[in-house]
């Protein structure tokens, strides 16, 4: 993506509440954009920034997360309450609950649909990761975290489908560990095991000059993700900055801090050459990961960027505060 010659705005949707999850579908068309302040789902058409249809309110079980699937108009969704830890397949044709997921015994803290196949993962406080598909209900694997680890997992699938990651914290805050499973082949174990260790971030950080983080505080890991190449992986985590780890062994290649505010969401751009930073600010920086520069930040929110998306198919980037901005070029 060309940050010299763009993005500008090129639309704003409005919403009565901050947005908190976005996601495009794979054809790029449409963008799922949820408030869970009001429960609200939006389906936004990507190309003239205008919603096909209204709004539709998830009254019964809240809306805190959404994900689109293969199909043109069913998403997957996590509730609010108890229902958080719930995952319902939504028919937005007709506004119906096609099938609800349960299994787990506490909240979601991620859910993954694969980009080859109606499979999805979903990772929980109650430690465990589980595979399911949506058109059957019932879950097809469960995956309770090792002993050897603490706090709560994340998953994700690669842009292929055919390869997923767990990521745990190890215990006493020595850093955190991510296994990498082959989707043909999980119950054989993971095939690629990484420790990522909190003394080789900190030396990182003292190398690229990155201050946010006093020394010897503890970085809680909250979110992961493959680049389209899959060689790399991008972490979010606290007390405010953006990790991109190689894909392979886990060596960290970039720490990203924010010059004003405190990141709230971060993403990969589609050609492997950035990552976009949201911070509460309401900009979103747009770093260039070779250099490890601000190529372009983009301004233009009335408050805070929950969450920022980049468009798989076209040079889109949206990002969402209590308003959803298109950025195209």
């Amino acid at each position: 993506m060309d940050f010299v010659q763009g993005p500008k705005l090129g639309a704003t949707i409005p919403h009565q509440s901050s947005v908190t999850s976005l996601s495009f579908h794979e054809d790029g068309k449409h963008l799922f954009a949820a408030t869970s302040g009001d429960s609200k789902l939006y389906m936004i058409n990507s190309h003239d920034g205008k919603c096909d249809t209204p709004a539709l309110k998830c009254e019964q079980a809240g809306l805190s997360s959404v994900s689109s699937t293969h199909h043109d108009h069913c998403v997957l969704f996590t509730g609010t309450g108890r229902e958080h830890r719930n995952i319902q397949y939504w028919s937005l044709y007709d506004n119906k609950i096609l099938r609800k997921f349960r299994g787990h015994t506490d909240d979601i803290t991620n859910l993954s649909m694969s980009p080859s196949d109606d499979m999805f993962l979903t990772a929980s406080k109650d430690r465990t990761v589980r595979l399911w598909n949506a058109q059957q209900a019932g879950g097809l694997a469960k995956m309770d975290l090792p002993a050897e680890t603490d706090g709560v997992p994340h998953t994700v699938f690669d842009s292929t489908g055919m390869v997923f990651s767990v990521m745990a914290q190890m215990k006493g805050g020595q850093g955190n560990c991510i296994h990498l499973y082959d989707v043909r082949n999980f119950g054989g174990g993971a095939f690629s095991e990484m420790k990522v260790l909190a003394s080789d971030v900190q030396k990182a950080m003292q190398t690229q000059r990155v201050t946010t983080n006093p020394a010897n505080q503890p970085l809680t890991w909250k979110t992961m993700d493959f680049n389209p190449s899959g060689n790399r992986i991008l972490i979010e985590a606290d007390p405010g900055i953006t990790i991109v780890l190689d894909g392979y062994n886990g060596t960290v290649q970039r720490i990203f801090q924010s010059k004003e505010g405190k990141p709230t969401s971060a993403c990969f751009t589609p050609d492997d050459q950035s990552v976009l930073v949201a911070d509460d600010t309401g900009t979103v920086d747009c770093w260039n990961i070779q250099s490890g520069t601000v190529v372009k930040t983009l301004e233009g929110h009335v408050g805070p960027v929950g969450v920022v998306k980049c468009n798989p198919k076209y040079s889109q980037i949206a990002s969402s505060c209590s308003n959803t901005c298109l950025w195209i070029w």
